[in-house]
């Protein structure tokens, strides 16, 4: 087998011992490299070229990424990219000053693969990472299909409360990392908030706050021409029915929530003194 076609298997980059260990025999594997189809990065590990950098040092270091550094990986939402590498290297014989290093695995990973477990990538960001952050990776996944279920049966005991109270946070609702923290914020600012709400003739509401006012959560989806005349009618239909409405972008809800939640404080401060508020039953 050609061992530029086996790599990808293994994210583009595998140490010598799976190549020999699949049939590809170390002459192969030399006129790969003299013929440009593989890099030799480091003695004992070949890559595509191109490949990832933070796999091929997985591999020297038989780690795999894990936490906020395997959130893409999965296809979980991430609030900002790491400025650190997250390592699982559960035996403890490596250390970095340029990584942080996660000891603890719960649900092994495929073999021979530089990325922990689904389960280990959730569980290493509840125990590692701030709170908000941790929370819309682990909400991704609970879209995903992911048991918070199997997150709090793992995380017994007075030590992991502040991770287990991360999960109770989560809600089945939101669809972008932006409703999630946007949901938060407001929640905890005392107003009650339901995500994802149904009217008809409107569509989903991103949050319907003290059933008044129809909160959105405008990301880069909301930027083309096309999809700004379509909000703009949806907003008139709301409005028609008797919902305020007010729109937030990524800047207002991750760089200044106080000011987000001071604005819909006072959006619904003033939709409530109108009385005559929307009967959603009859919606």
């Amino acid at each position: 087998m050609d061992p530029a076609q086996l790599l990808p298997l293994w994210g583009g980059v595998a140490r010598t011992r799976q190549l020999l260990e699949a049939g590809i025999s170390e002459r192969e594997l030399a006129q790969a490299v003299r013929a440009g189809l593989l890099e030799r990065p480091r003695p004992g590990i070949y890559a595509l070229p191109g490949a990832d950098p933070l796999l091929v040092r997985c591999a020297a270091t038989n780690s795999r990424l894990t936490c906020v550094s395997a959130a893409a990986h999965y296809g979980l939402w991430l609030l900002r990219r790491p400025k650190e590498v997250h390592l699982l290297r559960p035996d403890g014989t490596f250390s970095s000053d340029r990584a942080v290093i996660h000891r603890k695995t719960w649900l092994p990973g495929e073999p021979d693969v530089w990325v922990a477990s689904r389960a280990d990538v959730l569980l290493h960001a509840l125990q590692c990472l701030p709170e908000l952050e941790a929370l819309i990776m682990v909400e991704s996944a609970s879209h995903q299909g992911f048991s918070m279920d199997f997150l709090r049966d793992r995380l017994p005991g007075r030590r992991n409360a502040a991770a287990r109270s991360i999960l109770d946070l989560v809600d089945v609702g939101a669809e972008s990392l932006l409703e999630t923290l946007a949901r938060t914020h407001l929640r905890r600012a005392g107003l009650h908030v339901e995500a994802q709400v149904d009217i008809r003739g409107v569509g989903s509401m991103d949050l319907l706050v003290e059933g008044c006012v129809d909160v959105e959560t405008d990301g880069k989806e909301h930027e083309g021409k096309k999809r700004r005349l379509k909000d703009y009618r949806r907003d008139n239909v709301s409005q028609s029915l008797g919902f305020a409405v007010a729109r937030f972008g990524y800047s207002d809800i991750v760089h200044r929530p106080e000011e987000m939640v001071r604005q819909v404080c006072a959006i619904v401060e003033a939709r409530l003194a109108l009385g005559g508020l929307p009967r959603l039953d009859l919606l």
